[in-house]
């Protein structure tokens, strides 16, 4: 008589919130289905998934199924935690911490934890405190490269192989799709389950340059919404915000800021969404412009209006901008005196980054409210 199999369940846990970058989570999930079905250890293998996912659906969710393995697709970012969705499918963050105490509940069950988002490492060291083995990423990982991981990943464990290995065919797998960059997924494991008896160490703390880069915990999020022909003038007022940068309060975003490779239209939609203050760069380039008027400016007053971003509109050169949808905010600089008409551009640029600080410290205290 056989012995049957062990069956592992896999519980597949996805959000994308409608303020959120679309992401091809479906496909992820079809490519990982597809790898098991073909797999020789197959019927050791049951995928349960939970879409639109709400913080208190995690521990149903959990409840439920039983699983031996989690695997998380969305957004993250190092400090708010990992992007669920709320009862209107808004973004909803949760700590690294409330998904450890949570985790911590279910450890003489779970063996993985797969954290396929951007910027899950702080999250996934603390779930590695209580979980065997977990996968989280420092930095920023597109679609692409998530999907390779992925399907890599599951292949090898399909196959009967362990998790150190199905995480090194992982990443394998993300060079051999040529994706090879800084957007490796770490490993870690719990300290007494590691073969050397100690913990793997953190992955190193590196500095992100590309689209994704977070602002600071205490920092406030800027996005400059202009019109290329503006560029000159958007140089010289992020050079009189450069002192707010370097202090932490702030961090500025443009879309000069997209590396090679990247998808430039869903990197400004991301940036967008986040962003906690929008600056909208008026001259006549940019009302003529249908992309800075039509999408980024409709989307931002949509975000001012719902409480979620605060929209300054800084007046670069003279334009007919009366009856525009952005007329009733307060402008900059002073009187809304374009930045070209100042005898000295210098003063108008001081007086604008000085409304931007007053803006950044009223948006700090509504975040500690």
């Amino acid at each position: 008589m056989t012995d049957i199999p062990e069956v592992r369940k896999i519980l597949i846990l996805a959000a994308n919130p409608k303020d959120t970058v679309k992401l091809r989570l479906d496909q992820e999930v079809r490519d990982i289905q597809e790898g098991l079905q073909r797999a020789k250890k197959r019927e050791q293998f049951i995928i349960e998934q939970r879409w639109a996912v709400r913080p208190r659906d995690i521990q149903r969710a959990l409840l439920d199924v039983n699983p031996q393995i989690l695997h998380f697709l969305g957004h993250g970012t190092s400090h708010e935690g990992l992007v669920f969705e709320d009862n209107a499918g808004n973004a909803q963050f949760v700590s690294g911490a409330a998904l450890a105490s949570l985790f911590a509940l279910f450890a003489d069950q779970l063996e993985c934890v797969v954290l396929n988002g951007c910027y899950s490492a702080n999250q996934a060291q603390a779930i590695a405190q209580h979980i065997p083995f977990v996968v989280g990423l420092s930095q920023a990982i597109d679609d692409r490269a998530a999907i390779e991981f992925a399907v890599g990943f599951y292949d090898a464990l399909g196959a009967g192989r362990p998790v150190k290995f199905a995480h090194q065919l992982g990443c394998s797998a993300i060079q051999l799709a040529g994706l090879l960059g800084d957007t490796t997924p770490v490993l870690l494991e719990k300290a007494e389950h590691s073969e050397t008896g100690s913990a793997m160490p953190p992955p190193p703390q590196q500095e992100v340059t590309h689209a994704y880069t977070e602002p600071p915990q205490d920092g406030i999020s800027l996005f400059f919404s202009y019109a290329h022909e503006d560029e000159e003038l958007r140089n010289e007022l992020a050079k009189q915000l450069k002192n707010m940068e370097r202090q932490g309060i702030i961090s500025a975003w443009y879309d000069r800021d997209i590396t090679a490779g990247e998808e430039w239209a869903g990197q400004i939609s991301y940036n967008l969404e986040t962003a906690q203050i929008v600056l909208l760069l008026i001259s006549s380039d940019f009302m003529d412009s249908d992309y800075c008027y039509d999408t980024e400016l409709k989307r931002a007053m949509e975000r001012h209006r719902q409480g979620d971003a605060r929209v300054i509109p800084v007046i670069l050169r003279p334009t007919d901008w009366k009856g525009a949808e952005f007329e009733g905010l307060q402008a900059l600089p002073k009187d809304a005196l374009p930045v070209t008409k100042w005898p000295d551009r210098d003063e108008a640029f001081l007086n604008i980054a000085q409304g931007i600080r007053r803006a950044v410290e009223s948006t700090r205290l509504k975040k500690k409210v």
